[in-house]
This record gives C-alpha cells, sequence and structure tokens, in this order.
C-alpha cells in the first residue's frame, strides 16, 4: 500500500497553474487518506471559486495514480481561509527578509503574488449590457474617490473594447522597470490605470482572441500589474454574463458589484440578467456585496428653460433596484460636457454632485481601508476604522 509521504513526494510535481509553485509548497495540500488502492486528497484553493480548480484536480489524480498500488484517487477542494493565507504570507515574507526557516520548507518567492500589496477593495462596474456608460461610470467613481483623498486605480477589464484610456487622455506604451515590473500609467489626478489600449502599439487595431486568453489577460492584469497603495481598485467590467465577468467575479478578491443601467425596458430586460448573475455569486462569495444600481442617461435638461426631459422614456431605475432588492444609487442626466470631455481626454474635469449618493455607498461599504496613506487624508476619514 503507498504511504502519504509517497503521495506528498508525487503532488509535489503539481504546479499552481496561476502561481507556477507546487501545490505542496503553497501549502495547499490539507489533507491525504489512504485507503487500500485508493487515495483521497483534500486541496485548499487560493481563492474562491477558482475557475482552474478542475485543472488542478486532475492533475492531483494524474499524478497520484501513477504511484504503485493507487487505483482511484478521489480530490476534494475547499478554500484557504484568510487566516491561513495571511500566515502563509508572513512566512515567505520572513523568508524574503533573510529569516530562518527550517530545512525543507523553503518556497518560491512567487507566492508574493497571492499578496494584493496595498490593495484593499475591489469593486465592479457591471451591466449584462454594452453602451449603457459602464466606463464612464468607472471613470468618474474613480475620479470622485480621488477628489475625497483616496488612492485609486482603474482596470479596465473590456479587452475587447477598452476606452478608459482614451476618456483620460493616456497613451501607452505601459513602462517597464530595469527589474521587468509593469507599471500602471497614471493620471493627472493620480489614478492608476492599466488598460488593453495603453499595450497595444495600435489602440485602434482590433483584439481577435478568444474567450480563454481574455480571461488568462484579466487575470494577469490585476497579479502582474505594480499597483502599490491603493484604496480602492474599480473595474470596468465587459457586458454580459459570459466568461469575462465571471473571471472578474471568481479570480478577483472582488468585494463590491455596481450595476449600470439606461431607462429603456430593453436594456433593464438585458441588465436583469447580470443582477441575478451577481446576486447568485455573491451568495456563493459571501466577500462580494451589490452596492446598488445607477440609471446613466436617465433625462436631459433643457439648456433653455431647464426642463427635464426623459429622452429614453421615464425612469424605471428606482423600480428595477426595488424589485431587484438593492439600493438605488440614483439617476445621471445625459450631458452633452460628459461626451466632449471625454473625446478630449479629460474626463477629470467633469463634475456631478449626483454621483455623491455611489461615492458614499462605495465608501461605506468597504470592507477594509488602508491607514492614511502619508500626504492623502480622505475627507471623515473616521467614518472608518483602519484596521
Amino acid at each position: 500500500m503507498v504511504s502519504k509521504d509517497e503521495v506528498m513526494m508525487a503532488l509535489k510535481d503539481v504546479i499552481d497553474p496561476e502561481l507556477h509553485i507546487s501545490i505542496v509548497n503553497l501549502q495547499m495540500v490539507k489533507n491525504v487518506d489512504v485507503q487500500g488502492d485508493t487515495v483521497k486528497v483534500q486541496v485548499a484553493l487560493t481563492v474562491g471559486g477558482c475557475p482552474l480548480s478542475e485543472t488542478i484536480s486532475k492533475d492531483v489524480q494524474k499524478a497520484v495514480t501513477k504511484l504503485a498500488g493507487v487505483k482511484t484517487v478521489n480530490v476534494e477542494t475547499t478554500v484557504m481561509t484568510k487566516q491561513e493565507l495571511d500566515q502563509l504570507r508572513k512566512k515567505i515574507q520572513a523568508q524574503m527578509a533573510g529569516a530562518r526557516v527550517k530545512p525543507g520548507e523553503e518556497m518560491p518567492p512567487g507566492i508574493n503574488r497571492l499578496e494584493r500589496k496595498g490593495i484593499r477593495n475591489v469593486v465592479a462596474i457591471m451591466s449584462g449590457k454594452g453602451g449603457v456608460g459602464k466606463s464612464f461610470v468607472t471613470a468618474f467613481l474613480a475620479v470622485q474617490l480621488t477628489r475625497l483623498g483616496y488612492k485609486v486605480g482603474i482596470l479596465d477589464a473590456d479587452i475587447t473594447g477598452p476606452s478608459i484610456a482614451k476618456m483620460f487622455g493616456l497613451k501607452g506604451p505601459l513602462y517597464v522597470t530595469a527589474e521587468k515590473r509593469v507599471l500602471p500609467a497614471t493620471t493627472r489626478l493620480g489614478i492608476k490605470v492599466v488598460s488593453m489600449n495603453l499595450i497595444l502599439e495600435e489602440p485602434q487595431m482590433p483584439v481577435i482572441v478568444r474567450g480563454p486568453i481574455i480571461n488568462s489577460v484579466i487575470r494577469q492584469m490585476f497579479q502582474d500589474i505594480e499597483w502599490g497603495d491603493l484604496h480602492f481598485l474599480l473595474v470596468d467590467a465587459p457586458p454580459g454574463t459570459g466568461d469575462a465577468p465571471l473571471t472578474i467575479f471568481q479570480s478577483l478578491p472582488l468585494q463590491g458589484v455596481i450595476i449600470v443601467t439606461t431607462p429603456q425596458d430593453l436594456a433593464l430586460m438585458v441588465v436583469s440578467k447580470a443582477i441575478n448573475m451577481a446576486k447568485t455569486l455573491s451568495q456563493q462569495l459571501a466577500t462580494v456585496k451589490l452596492l446598488g444600481l445607477i440609471e446613466n442617461m436617465s433625462y436631459a435638461v433643457c439648456p433653455h428653460c431647464g426642463e427635464k426631459m426623459e429622452i429614453f422614456g421615464r425612469s424605471k431605475g428606482a423600480e428595477a433596484a426595488k424589485r431587484a432588492g438593492i439600493p438605488f444609487l440614483g439617476s445621471v442626466p445625459i450631458d452633452p460636457d460628459i461626451a466632449r470631455l471625454a473625446d478630449e481626454g479629460k474626463i477629470e474635469d467633469y463634475s456631478n454632485p449626483l454621483f455623491e449618493e455611489v461615492t458614499r455607498a462605495v465608501r461605506l461599504n468597504a470592507s477594509k481601508l488602508l491607514e492614511p496613506i502619508p500626504g492623502t487624508m480622505p475627507i471623515a476619514w473616521s467614518e472608518h476604522k483602519a484596521d
């Protein structure tokens, strides 16, 4: 009969597909049970809902079935607790700082990819439909939070239709340090931005790729960029409920989701799919909260008489939010200044008090804020108890 030590030795050859480190060195193997010719392996994933869990399970089965006397391998997957991840990070940090460790416990420094450094809150801006203004909401929310003194970044996850870089007047390529570290672009107000248009040599060229490649690019944009200290990382999600939005939920440490819609029944019908997707996944991932719904292009204001005109029909955002059981964060009007400033790359010059409720919802639901970064002091910082 095979021994537990033999199984553990075999599992050292199983590499985490994203971190490129042995699952044994990552301390993902939590238990090995041998009963005759059957081996049961319990693996704790580093990310809840990991889309590569099936790959890891198959690799475990393949590695263990090579051992003599093994006929059946059953793999059970769980998720590492926050405490387990913190302990692992501290151990690696101590090792990298020159601390002494026991023989055989050396682990590659690549584990630091699990540590999101200064990123404390990741919020996705989503919709089931394109063209509703997710990018504008993302951009202006970043501007508002920055004006309050927070350090903010934007990950433009709309790989095939990126627009964030244009709105801020940013041009690539991204800067790569001598140590081969990729730095995000920085706007005039200090917002850090990563977008496919900052990576392409010709921004007007199409990105023609299949879903799995898009998913990989989104993960790399989060993991491999030197984001530094951030209070908030806002993710501008692509439309729909397919692979890319699912990757954002399952591969990023998401804490909040904002849904964007417009007044038309057609838009609300499609957006409801995104709401239901977000609600389903947030139930599976207890750390994710639906922060609310915002209705964009809700009305226009006549520049002569000040009359409100509901160009796309009666506002239905509040009703839709109530039916979905999520907060309604307010309505944003059709404003020619938005289009003009976005085209000119000057979205940071825009101002609209209607975004105060959206900003408040994001701030009050922030699960963990950094202690004040030197040189910054957000308004009403005392609302948040930094841990």
